[in-house]
């Protein structure tokens, strides 16, 4: 799994690009990494899922204790560039009712924005 930050706006909401794999044994890497990045004081996160190739029920807890650290500080996160495989798994598992999808990075940090 690869973390990297790959925008940071001038409103305040960072891209963060997520690749490889989420499972049970990088999950808790995957909760510091962005537990530090949404630490730095953002409006918002997106997270480009483009290159996801997995994600398991451990790093969708992390997505969602991240949903609700971001709503207490005001801001929001939001996914986009998701694989249709995993838009799958987010959609079975309701997710996509708690975290806004997007298709593209533009639509998301329009949605940040607003």
């Amino acid at each position: 799994m690869n973390v990297n930050v790959v925008n940071v706006t001038g409103n305040g909401v960072m891209v963060v690009a997520i690749e490889g794999r989420v499972d049970g044994s990088t999950a808790p890497r995957f909760q510091r990494v962005l537990g530090t990045v949404a630490d730095a004081g953002t409006k918002g996160l997106v997270l480009d899922l483009e290159n996801l190739t997995y994600i398991s029920s451990a790093a969708l807890r992390v997505l969602l204790g991240l949903t609700k650290s971001q709503a207490r500080k005001g801001g929001m996160l939001t996914v986009c560039s998701v694989p249709e495989s995993l838009r799958k798994v987010l959609e079975v598992s309701g997710f996509d009712q708690i975290i806004p999808v997007h298709d593209s990075q533009a639509e998301a940090l329009a949605a940040c924005s607003r």
